[in-house]
């Protein structure tokens, strides 16, 4: 289940075509193009491109989107900004929505719900039957209008879902639970000496928030994952919920140990030890740092003791497997073939091993949705990236730079390709056997390897040709 799922049918239409507009307005965009790609007809289309229209207009937003007599669809001033607050008003309005956030923070029944949402009985009986199959889709049941299931994969549903839709733009939340949880947010902060940017003060708050909504209807949390030592915050967390909620001692510390690990994988410093209990989920996270180092060793110049002594690595592996496996969170960040053929080109060994990788472990059952094994490849990806050193990972591309204007305009063309850094260029000053770019403003009809050939100084279009020449003989490498 999806945020999207949550919107009613018309409006899921709309953002559909609002995020391709936005991810598409510099290029050419007919209403004949757009009703391939959604399947829909043109009259549903030019409905919906008008009624878009007009919600911007009322929203206050300068973006416009307007359907030409040629076919054409005109986009300007729409932003990523301006397609996300657009997605919350039409989640916002959504019946669909409505019906489930008020499941989750008030367990509502559906008579009390038609009373005060004023709808249709046949309607909101049919959304609700449709609500109930996507979350048993998702391993959950409403029963007597609560989410039963196991606790701690609804709360990481729940946050995912909802920090999806609203994340720092606004909060679904009462505000009674706003501020008890910006009230334990600013204690932690003290307590723990905490300093954190905006999107990880946001998640902290989302999570909190969920899981005083979870408490406050009797659902405590059901499984631990930590031990931990206490301390002036856990002593201030303890006060905390036996002033708001009737949990057990054991109930109390299942909730501090839960977002005592949720801060930590999300890599807040709490300055203090937490020990993991060896259960199923904590084992299967060192085992696939294990299988995944060796595969690593095997596929390039690593050796496996090298990689095992890496600590930063090592460690870094097991929070990515351990956040994984404990919160099966998905990616919805980097989610179009376009950005991920842009990793793919600039690091194409490293994103040939990660898929070979997940592929390989895919079958076991680990991974609940297409969109968690999307973060798993990115989560790797990025980390990977900042701690491995490319020049042992992959071949180097050998380039000669021989410009007739000499050595000091050489090392200054040089200097410029600095960028590139991360790609592994090894910069040559005469051809060799191994040169598989020139890089000149002189042409030699017969060398064996590619030539680029620049004018003085180079064009944003030499450029753009070289950084195409480059990808190539990267990819070329791995093919």
């Amino acid at each position: 289940m999806q945020s999207n799922d949550l919107l009613m049918d018309d409006d899921r239409y709309k953002w559909y075509l609002l995020q391709y507009l936005e991810l598409n307005k510099n290029a050419y965009c007919s209403i004949d193009q757009l009703g391939d790609i959604l399947e829909i007809s043109r009259y549903k289309l030019e409905k919906y491109l008008q009624e878009l229209q007009e919600e911007l207009e009322e929203n206050h937003f300068e973006a416009t989107v307007k359907l030409l007599e040629t076919g054409e669809i005109e986009v300007h001033d729409l932003t990523h900004a301006i397609v996300k607050k657009m997605r919350i008003c039409l989640v916002e309005r959504s019946l669909s929505y409505q019906i489930f956030h008020r499941y989750v923070t008030k367990e509502t029944s559906l008579d009390k719900q038609i009373e005060e949402l004023h709808v249709s009985r046949s309607s909101t009986y049919r959304l609700s039957k449709r609500l109930k199959d996507q979350l048993a889709a998702e391993g959950f049941q409403l029963k007597k209008n609560q989410l039963i299931g196991d606790e701690c994969a609804i709360r990481s549903f729940l946050f995912g879902l909802y920090y999806e839709m609203f994340n720092g733009l606004a909060s679904p939340f009462d505000e009674e639970i706003q501020k008890q949880a910006k009230e334990v947010f600013r204690h932690l902060e003290h307590y723990l000496n905490l300093s954190l940017p905006k999107t990880k003060e946001h998640k902290l708050l989302f999570f909190v928030s969920v899981a005083l909504i979870r408490m406050g209807k009797s659902h405590p949390i059901d499984q631990v994952y930590i031990e931990y030592e206490e301390n002036a915050a856990t002593d201030y967390l303890v006060k905390w919920l036996e002033g708001h909620f009737s949990l057990t001692p054991k109930e109390m510390q299942g909730e501090i140990a839960a977002l005592l690990l949720f801060c930590q994988m999300m890599e807040v410093d709490l300055r203090q030890e937490l020990t993991f209990i060896e259960g199923q989920e904590i084992q299967q996270a060192g085992r696939l740092v294990d299988e995944f180092l060796h595969y690593l060793a095997e596929h390039s110049r690593f050796e496996i003791h090298r990689l095992k002594e890496d600590t930063a690595l090592v460690d870094g592996l097991l929070r990515i497997n351990r956040r994984w496996l404990i919160y099966h969170f998905r990616e919805t960040t980097f989610v179009t073939k376009i950005q991920r053929r842009y990793f793919q080109e600039i690091n194409p060994k490293l994103d040939e091993m990660i898929q070979d990788f997940i592929e390989k472990i895919a079958h076991r059952g680990l991974f609940h949705s297409d969109q968690e094994r999307n973060k798993l490849y990115y989560d790797y990806l990025f980390f990977l990236i900042t701690q491995i050193s490319v020049e042992e990972l992959e071949d180097p591309v050998f380039i000669c730079i021989d410009f007739s204007h000499g050595s000091s305009y050489n090392e200054y063309i040089q200097t410029m390709l600095s960028s590139l850094q991360s790609m592994n260029i090894c910069y040559e000053e005469k051809l060799s056997t191994k040169t598989q770019i020139y890089l000149s403003d002189f042409l030699i009809d017969t060398l064996p390897c590619h030539q680029m050939i620049w004018k003085r100084p180079p064009t944003p279009e030499d450029w753009a040709e070289f950084g195409h020449l480059l990808l190539t003989v990267k990819g070329g490498a791995y093919e």
